[in-house]
């Protein structure tokens, strides 16, 4: 058993000294010894030396602290409700194409840069009402354990960002939603810089949209990195089980990250709307990874065009889809000349 300081400083001044004093104590049954007396009359003379200032803390007022975090929780859940899905108004009159770029993945070697450069001279706004939405991954981003495929790279981080910088200040965009490459690295917030006032929506995950058009109509679109779910029989086959089974009712679903190409469609019978699920593959056409897995290339697209006649009395008119974004600017500067010359789509 130890004694207190109170009970040592007793014994030392009635035994006359360190030692006398832990003999004392320890007949007594203490644990002590004459060099622990010793350190400890050390120590409390150091301690009357020196003063620990210890400052009054603030008391919290949980008052104010309820209503603080009453007031986040009800900011924090009005911008959840409001991105539920997002509704954007389209000025243009007549029909428009929205062009779904996949994952670009700009700074990689196996990327077709010049497919992209193609691309991106018919979304920078010069073919009137076609715009563009992204469905991730800029860019490779490496981090972690990853971050040694820069060594098989020839592109720099630096580069790869000029790069990005470049290619998605050019494009009309409407949407950009964010891949896993592009978050790694803090590169959310990179994009964020870079995107600023150039997307109408920009976001880090899925995004819904409604856009409603001039004459009363609207189009709702659900744009996903990846969805959940695979099929052996079916690339599409995340995007078309959301499509069945999503309560929104969509017009449109549109994935990417898997790095391959699939369309289907259906109708929806209550309304008599057509849902269409697309996946849209990547400008990566060299991947050492899907070489190692064996996978076979099925990337027939990587920037299909959605052409939308607001006008159009039937549904298959009302949404079409052109795979190949060259064929699709053609269309839909016929779409709209037509459109002008007062004639649309049954």
């Amino acid at each position: 058993m130890r004694p207190n300081e109170e009970l040592i400083r007793e014994a030392v001044a009635q035994m006359g000294g360190f030692r006398p004093a832990a003999r004392y104590l320890r007949e007594n049954g203490y644990d002590i010894s004459e060099s622990g007396i010793r350190g400890m009359f050390k120590r409390w003379e150091n301690e009357d030396d020196l003063e620990r200032i210890t400052p009054d803390l603030p008391e919290i007022d949980i008052d104010e602290l309820i209503e603080r975090r009453i007031k986040q929780f009800r900011r924090k859940k009005q911008k959840y409700e409001n991105d539920k899905i997002i509704s954007v108004r389209v000025r243009r009159e007549g029909p428009i194409g929205l062009a779904f770029v996949g994952d670009m993945h700009l700074d990689d070697d196996g990327t077709d840069l010049e497919q992209v450069l193609e691309h991106v001279d018919l979304l920078d706004g010069s073919v009137e009402g076609l715009y563009a939405g992204n469905v991730g991954d800029v860019f490779n981003n490496w981090a972690g354990r990853l971050a040694r495929l820069y060594a098989e790279q020839s592109t720099s981080s630096r580069e790869a960002l000029a790069l990005v910088e470049y290619i998605l200040n050019r494009i009309n965009w409407l949407y950009y939603h964010d891949g896993n490459h592009d978050l790694w690295n803090q590169g959310g917030d990179i994009l964020r810089h870079i995107l600023r006032g150039a997307a109408v929506v920009h976001k880090s995950n899925k995004i819904r949209l409604a856009l409603q058009l001039p004459n009363g109509r609207d189009v709702k679109i659900y744009s996903v990195h990846g969805f959940r779910g695979k099929s052996m029989w079916s690339e599409v086959f995340g995007a078309a089980k959301t499509a069945q089974l999503d309560g929104e009712h969509h017009d449109i679903y549109v994935g990417g990250h898997i790095h391959t190409s699939g369309y289907a469609h259906g109708m929806r019978p209550s309304s008599g709307r057509m849902w269409h699920a697309i996946q849209v593959a990547s400008y990566k056409k060299i991947d050492r990874y899907a070489e190692e897995l064996n996978l076979d290339p099925k990337d027939l697209y990587n920037c299909p065009v959605a052409l939308i006649d607001p006008h159009a009395t039937s549904e298959v008119n009302f949404v079409r889809f052109e795979f190949d974004p060259k064929e699709g600017a053609e269309r839909l500067k016929w779409m709209r000349k037509r459109w002008k010359e007062g004639k649309s789509a049954s």
